[in-house]
């Protein structure tokens, strides 16, 4: 596997012991290659659902200060094609950073993704390809 790209589930249970998925979150973290990877549409998410909880903010927010989590996708220069996917998928619907996470899927050959979301399962790269997941499901 080249590369793991993250989603914002994994991260909120990795940053939350109080998830139901933190000890699997945690278990498959170790074995990925570092620093993580992710975008800024997932790591806005993140932020946002661990916002309650100030334990799991300072740890995000200590993982980016410290490198461990990068943010590593421009969306501007793949605007044309998140949209794209965006319509695509829209009855599903797709959210801006699902279709993010999964243009970096697209960049980024041999790739897997890290996330507690199913629709994920119904997402395709480069319209038919699946998505190699990485998931408890």
């Amino acid at each position: 596997m080249a590369q793991v790209i993250v989603d914002a589930g994994p991260l909120v249970a990795l940053l939350d012991a109080g998830e139901g998925d933190h000890l699997w979150a945690v278990e498959q973290s170790a074995k990925l290659p570092q620093p993580i990877i992710t975008c800024d549409a997932a790591l806005t998410e993140t932020f946002f659902l661990v916002s309650r909880n100030q334990t799991a903010s300072r740890h995000l927010r200590n993982f980016l200060r410290n490198g461990k989590i990068i943010s590593d996708f421009a969306s501007h220069q793949f605007l044309a094609r998140i949209l794209e996917l965006m319509e695509i998928y829209r009855d599903a619907p797709m959210s801006f950073a699902d279709a993010c996470l999964v243009c970096m899927v697209e960049n980024n050959p041999g790739s897997a993704l890290f996330t507690l979301d199913r629709r994920f399962t119904i997402y395709r790269q480069q319209r038919r390809r699946l998505i190699p997941l990485i998931a408890p499901f």
